[in-house]
C-alpha cells in the first residue's frame, strides 16, 4: 500500500484526485488533505475520505478557526517519513514556498501548478533532485510530453518541435468584446475549470505559461516550442521529430487520466475514436497577441521575464474578476508593460538563487500596473 497526500484537496485538481483514489482504496493510505482556507469543505472531505490529518495552508485563517481537528502546517514538514505520492493542486505563484517544502516530504510530487515551475525554474528542479523527489507534471499537455519522453524517446536531440495544443477557449471563432462579461469569459467549451484558469484559457495566457513551463521542465530551446489549436481538446501535445514524423498524443479531456497514469493505476473507461475528426490551426497574433508576447519572452529574456509575466497576469486577472478592470485590459496592459524599459531590463536579469527569485517576485508583486 502506497502513502498519498493532497494539498489543495478542495480545488478541482484535489477533488479529481480524491475520485481516483476512492476507486482504488486498497492501494493507498491517505496521509493528509489540506485546503488554503475552505475549512467547511475540508471537514466534509475528512469525514468522507478519512485522512490521517487535515490542515489549512493559510496560517492566519487557521488561527481564526481554532479547531482541534486541524493540525499545524509545520507538523507536516517535521515528519521524517517521506510520502510516496504528494499531489499539489495549490494554485498561483504564491504556492512556490509551499511546493518547495513539499519536496522534502515527497518521493514523487505530482504537480499541476505551472506557476511554481515557472517561478522556481531550474532552482526548484535542482532542489527536487537534492531531496530525492521526482517531479511529475499532471497538466495534460506536460503530462503527455513527459510520458512520451520517458517511454518512447531515446534521444531528446531528435525532437524538432513540440506543439502544446490549446482548445482555443470561448472566443476562438467569435468576436472578442473589450468589456466581455465574466460569465462569457469563463464558459470554457470543453474543460470544467476554476475562474482564473478559465480566464487564462480565453486569451491564451494559459498557453503562454505552458510554453514557459515546457522550456523549464524539458530543457528545450525556445524555437522548439509552439502552440496549435484543436477545438475538441482530444490532442494535448504533438511531438515533431527531425525526420518530420509527427506523434500526436491523444486522450479524452479528463484530468483523471493524467492523475491515474502518474499514480501507476489504470483508468478504466471504454473509449474509442469512432467518428472523431481532428483539425489543427494556429492562433492569430492580431486576435491573441499574448502568443506573440510569449514567444518574445522565451527568446529574448531570462527566467525573470517569465516570472514577471506570470505575476502581472495573475494580478490583472484578479482585478478583472473583482470587476476593477475590463476584460480587454488584461491583454492590453500585459503588452504595454513589456514594452517598458524598466520591465525589459528586469526581464533580462539572470536568476541564480532563491533570493534572486524572491527579488523578482517582489518587484512584480509591487509594480504599479
Amino acid at each position: 500500500m502506497k502513502t498519498i497526500a493532497i494539498v489543495g484537496s478542495t480545488g478541482s485538481i484535489g477533488e479529481t484526485s480524491l475520485k481516483v483514489i476512492s476507486k482504488n482504496k486498497k492501494k493507498f493510505k491517505l496521509i493528509f488533505l489540506s485546503a488554503h482556507r475552505n475549512y467547511k469543505k475540508l471537514i466534509a472531505q475528512s469525514k468522507k475520505y478519512n485522512p490521517k490529518n487535515i490542515f489549512l495552508t493559510n496560517e492566519k485563517f487557521y488561527k481564526k478557526i481554532k479547531s482541534r481537528k486541524l493540525i499545524k502546517v509545520k507538523n507536516i514538514f517535521n515528519n521524517s517519513n517521506k510520502i510516496d505520492y504528494v499531489i499539489s493542486g495549490a494554485s498561483g505563484y504564491d504556492a512556490l514556498d509551499l511546493n518547495i517544502k513539499l519536496l522534502k516530504i515527497s518521493k514523487k510530487l505530482l504537480i499541476a501548478n505551472k506557476e511554481t515551475i515557472i517561478c522556481g525554474g531550474d532552482i526548484f528542479l535542482n532542489l527536487a533532485k537534492k531531496n530525492n523527489c521526482k517531479i511529475i507534471p499532471i497538466d495534460s499537455e506536460h503530462h503527455c510530453i513527459d510520458f512520451f519522453m520517458n517511454n518512447f524517446l531515446q534521444k531528446k536531440e531528435i525532437i524538432k518541435k513540440i506543439y502544446l495544443i490549446a482548445s482555443g477557449g470561448p472566443f476562438y471563432e467569435k468576436q472578442i468584446k473589450y468589456n466581455e462579461k465574466i460569465k462569457n469569459v469563463i464558459k470554457h467549451p470543453v474543460w470544467s475549470m476554476g475562474k482564473t484558469i478559465s480566464v487564462n484559457s480565453s486569451n491564451f495566457s494559459n498557453k503562454v505559461l505552458e510554453m514557459f513551463e515546457a522550456k523549464i521542465l524539458f530543457n528545450l530551446p525556445p524555437e522548439k516550442i509552439d502552440i496549435l489549436v484543436e477545438r475538441k481538446s482530444m490532442v494535448h501535445a504533438i511531438i515533431q521529430l527531425e525526420n518530420n514524423i509527427f506523434f500526436p498524443i491523444v486522450h479524452y479531456p479528463k484530468m483523471e487520466i493524467a492523475i491515474s497514469n502518474s499514480l501507476k493505476i489504470q483508468f478504466n473507461e471504454n473509449k474509442n475514436l469512432d467518428n472523431i475528426s481532428l483539425n489543427f490551426s494556429k492562433p492569430k497574433n492580431n486576435k491573441f497577441p499574448l502568443v506573440h508576447l510569449g514567444h518574445k519572452i522565451l527568446k529574448k529574456y531570462s527566467n525573470s521575464g517569465m516570472i514577471i509575466f506570470t505575476v502581472f497576469n495573475e494580478r490583472l486577472v484578479d482585478l478583472y474578476l473583482a470587476k476593477k478592470i475590463m476584460y480587454g485590459d488584461i491583454v492590453a496592459n500585459l503588452v504595454k508593460l513589456f514594452n517598458k524599459k524598466t520591465i525589459i531590463a528586469k526581464s533580462k536579469i539572470k536568476i541564480n538563487s532563491i533570493k534572486d527569485i524572491k527579488s523578482i517576485l517582489n518587484f512584480a508583486k509591487n509594480y504599479k500596473l
